[in-house]
């Protein structure tokens, strides 16, 4: 391959076009014509001599070699784009985006508060936000994040990822104001029977707060913890706990922020049955180890007092 054929405004359509697996999607991210999108995908087809997207059921899939060119696409234009910059960094007139990875709830705590404070101090800074449930460090290898919010470890496979502590998760319980329970004392004995909201963002089919029933020698009478509803999300867990009979065992941050706009009451998880609390994290590659945006962002990120 000759490098001098290769335009390297192609190769940024090709990136957005590899991570949308959309045409007109990719066009109006890019605020261009869907034809000129499509010039480049057939231009980026011949150069690696690969279809690059095939269409599916769903719309377009990716091939084996696209899915390899998009791991190494965004690791070489952000280190093109640090060529050309240079080591200098100025917020206050720094255009670069920031793409952040993270599930909710966490995600609910830390954006608004980091945002708050990239509106006065990076105006100009894109930051881009992903909370589709993936596995959480697959963004940061391949280089489509620049940071990872999560209470998860890296395999020791992945010795190439830095983090810093945020903040403490820790759970509590959240129920309707008009529950029988909303203002009566709480114990494992007495939440033994009540029924569970189980939120699920990885597919796991366990109530979080099941294993601590079970260490205690304790189900609901019929030899387990009724769990009626269940959810991949978090959206409709504070709606449904408001209408309903259903308790949700949830992050502190997000349970609290939901009984602040609905009908609900936040309580404390007796002592019998709390998880011990666990930390988040922010991750990062070592390929933004020592780039000046990077820094600057996890410095100001350690300075958020987060509630």
């Amino acid at each position: 391959m000759n490098l001098s054929q290769i335009d390297l405004n192609l190769l940024v359509i090709l990136k957005q076009l590899l991570e949308e697996q959309h045409v007109t999607n990719t066009a109006l991210t890019l605020n261009m014509s869907q034809p000129t999108v499509s010039r480049a995908l057939n231009k980026s087809r011949q150069l690696f001599s690969d279809p690059l997207l095939v269409r599916s059921n769903t719309g377009y899939s990716l091939t084996p070699k696209a899915e390899s060119i998009k791991k190494d696409l965004n690791s070489v234009l952000s280190r093109l784009e640090n060529l050309v910059e240079g080591d200098s960094f100025d917020p206050k007139t720094s255009s670069k985006t920031i793409r952040l990875f993270g599930l909710a709830p966490q995600m609910d705590l830390f954006i608004p508060l980091f945002i708050e404070m990239m509106r006065q101090e990076a105006p100009n800074m894109v930051i881009e936000i992903d909370t589709v449930s993936k596995p959480h460090f697959l963004g940061l290898i391949s280089g489509e994040h620049h940071f990872v919010f999560s209470h998860q470890d890296p395999s020791t496979g992945e010795q190439d990822i830095y983090r810093q502590n945020l903040t403490e998760r820790d759970f509590r319980l959240l129920m309707s104001a008009k529950h029988p329970l909303a203002s009566e004392p709480l114990s494992a004995e007495i939440l033994r029977n009540c029924h569970f909201g189980q939120v699920s963002l990885q597919g796991d089919k366990k109530l979080s707060i099941e294993p601590r029933f079970r260490e205690l020698g304790m189900t609901g009478d019929n030899g387990q913890i009724s769990t009626p509803v269940r959810l991949n999300n978090f959206s409709a867990a504070a709606g449904i706990a408001e209408r309903s009979d259903i308790i949700f065992h949830l992050p502190t941050a997000y349970a609290l922020n939901a009984a602040r706009s609905h009908d609900l009451v936040c309580r404390e998880v007796p002592e019998e049955l709390r998880h011990p609390s666990k930390s988040i994290y922010l991750y990062w590659h070592k390929r933004y180890h020592q780039d000046p945006m990077s820094i600057w962002v996890r410095n100001k990120l350690s300075q958020i007092q987060f509630e």
